[in-house]
């Protein structure tokens, strides 16, 4: 980790990839503005699933009001919180465009190899679509904030009310 490293490093890095400039790792709403004030093409949200900064912004909680304020200009991930397909649509409802699934294809990976690592998947995309067969939804771009609700499991508590 280097702590020199800043926004205006973006330009630096633009001048030297050509590809498409993701940035992973974004926690907070003005961040994600400066980022696609800078013209990064899409950010990540993400804690690093919480096991590095088990006590930083819930990036599934950030998630509405991001894809309010920049979804229009960037591609947004959500990374952190990701256990199931439900997960995945609801994300997708509030505003992401993909997400990262670490631990089901770790655990898979860890029950059966490669086979294992396949079945994940195939459980992923089930509960995708049963999800969006339930919500009456034939099409990830049918869906709104609306159809979902955002569980409150990983709210952190405020012991300070």
């Amino acid at each position: 980790m280097d702590p020199s490293i800043s926004f205006e490093d973006l330009a630096i890095i633009r001048e030297l990839f050509p590809g498409k400039l993701v940035v992973k790792g974004v926690q907070n709403v003005e961040d994600a503005k400066k980022l696609a004030d800078l013209g990064v093409d899409g950010i990540v949200l993400s804690n690093h699933g919480g096991r590095q900064l088990d006590r930083a912004p819930v990036p599934f909680h950030l998630l509405p009001k991001v894809a309010r304020e920049v979804g229009s200009e960037v591609e947004i991930g959500l990374d952190t919180g990701i256990m199931n397909g439900a997960d995945i649509v609801s994300a997708v409802a509030h505003g992401a465009k993909y997400t990262f699934v670490g631990r089901a294809y770790l655990y898979g990976l860890m029950a059966g190899g490669r086979a294992g690592v396949d079945r994940a998947i195939e459980i992923l995309a089930e509960q995708v679509e049963r999800t969006m067969k339930l919500l009456q939804v034939a099409d990830l771009s049918e869906l709104r904030p609306e159809h979902v609700t955002q569980l409150t499991r990983l709210v952190p508590v405020d012991r300070h009310r």
